[in-house]
C-alpha cells in the first residue's frame, strides 16, 4: 500500500505568475520518495502552459477567486490530505534542505505542532541579495543571540517575549508550517477571515496544546523586489481588523499579553493607515475640504494614542503634508506622490 503524503505544501498565486513555477520546482525536488509531499497550487487566473508544467512536476491545481486570504488557503487546505501543512507565496521558494530539517525537528520533536524558520533574501532572478541590504524583519538577529528554541505544550510562558520582543518570529507564511488538526477546529474557523495569515498562523500555533519550534536556520527564499499588489492604505486596513480580531481571539483564550500586543498592534497600524490614506488622497489631488476633514482626523487619533505621539517624520509627515496641502496644493500634491511611489510625479 502506498504510504500517506507526510506534508502538503499550499502554493498561492494571487494574480502573478513569473515566479510561480520556480516556487513549485524549489518542493517538488524535495519529495523523497515520490509521492510523499504533496503539493496544491490555489490561485486566480487560468495558464495552461503554467497548468501543464505544474501537472508535470506533481502538483494539483486549483482556481479559486476567493478575495480573502484566509478563506482561500483554508480552502487548499481542505483539498490536501496529509497531517502537516506548509505554505508557500508564488515568488517565494524552499531552500533545498527545507523538508529534510523539517522532518529531523518532527523526528526529535513529536508533540511539536508549529514550525517556522528564518528567511534568506533573493531579488527577481533569485540572486542572493547581500546581507547588508535586508530589512530588520528579514535580518531576524534575535536568532542569532538565542538560537533554535523549542517550547513544548506545557512550556510556552517564553513565546511570547520570544516572538513579540526578541525576533520576528510572526513574519512570512513561507516559513510556517502547521499541523492540519490545528486548522480544522475553531481556530480554523476563525482564520478563514483574516487578511494576514502569517501572524495568525503563529498565533494558532501559540494557543493550541502543542509544542512550537522555531528554528535559526534561513529555509526559505524570501524574494524581495520593491513592488506590492495593494496600496498602503489598503494593507493597513487589513492589519487593523485582523489584529483585532487576533486579539478578540486570544482573550477567549485567556492569553492576556497577546491580546494586548495585538490590541497595541492594531492601534498603531490604525495611525499609519489613517496617514497613509491622507497621502493617497494628497497624491490623487481630493478637494481641500476631504484633506482638510482626513488631516483632522488624522490629528485628533494621534490625541487620543499619546503612545503613538513619537517625534519622527513616520508620525507628523501626513499632518505637515495636509497643512502644506491647504496652503500650497500643487507642490504638496508632488511631494506626497514621490513620497508614495518612491519617485518623482
Amino acid at each position: 500500500m502506498t504510504e500517506p503524503p507526510r506534508v502538503a505544501v499550499v502554493v498561492g498565486a494571487w494574480g502573478r505568475r513569473d515566479f510561480l513555477r520556480s516556487a513549485v520546482r524549489s518542493v517538488a525536488g524535495q519529495a523523497d520518495p515520490p509521492g510523499s509531499v504533496e503539493i496544491v497550487v490555489t490561485k486566480n487566473f487560468d495558464d495552461p502552459a503554467i497548468d501543464r508544467e505544474l501537472a508535470e512536476l506533481g502538483a494539483t491545481v486549483l482556481r479559486d477567486d476567493e478575495p480573502v486570504i484566509g478563506r482561500w488557503l483554508r480552502r487548499a487546505v481542505r483539498a490536501t490530505r496529509a497531517p502537516w501543512v506548509m505554505f508557500l507565496d508564488d515568488d517565494d521558494e524552499f531552500a533545498p534542505e527545507r523538508l529534510a530539517r523539517f522532518d529531523a525537528v518532527r523526528r526529535a520533536h513529536p508533540d511539536v505542532g508549529f514550525y517556522r524558520c528564518r528567511v534568506e533574501v533573493i531579488d527577481r532572478a533569485g540572486a542572493p541579495v547581500p546581507a547588508a541590504r535586508w530589512r530588520q524583519h528579514e535580518v531576524d538577529a534575535g536568532f542569532d543571540r538565542i538560537g533554535a528554541r523549542y517550547f513544548p505544550p506545557d512550556g510556552k510562558a517564553e513565546l511570547f517575549d520570544v516572538a513579540a520582543h526578541r525576533t520576528f518570529a510572526t513574519f512570512n507564511s513561507s516559513s510556517m508550517a502547521i499541523r492540519r488538526d490545528l486548522l480544522d477546529g475553531p481556530l480554523g474557523a476563525t482564520f478563514e477571515r483574516t487578511r494576514i495569515p502569517d501572524t495568525f498562523l503563529f498565533l494558532v500555533g501559540a494557543l493550541a496544546p502543542a509544542g512550537v519550534f522555531l528554528d535559526d536556520r534561513r529555509l526559505t527564499r524570501f524574494r524581495f523586489y520593491g513592488t506590492s499588489t495593494t496600496s498602503e492604505a489598503r494593507w493597513y486596513d487589513w492589519a487593523v481588523r485582523s489584529e483585532e480580531e487576533m486579539a478578540d481571539v486570544a482573550s477567549a483564550h485567556g492569553a492576556a499579553d497577546w491580546a494586548a500586543w495585538f490590541r497595541g498592534l492594531a492601534v498603531h497600524h490604525g495611525k499609519m493607515l489613517r496617514g497613509a490614506t491622507l497621502m493617497e488622497r494628497i497624491g490623487a489631488g481630493a478637494v481641500r475640504r476631504e484633506v482638510a476633514g482626513r488631516t483632522a482626523e488624522y490629528l485628533r487619533y494621534l490625541a487620543a494614542h499619546p503612545g503613538e505621539r513619537a517625534w519622527n517624520v513616520e508620525t507628523w509627515a501626513a499632518g505637515a503634508y495636509g497643512a502644506a496641502y491647504l496652503l500650497v496644493p500643487t507642490a504638496a500634491r508632488a511631494v506626497a506622490r514621490a513620497r508614495l511611489t518612491g519617485g518623482p510625479d
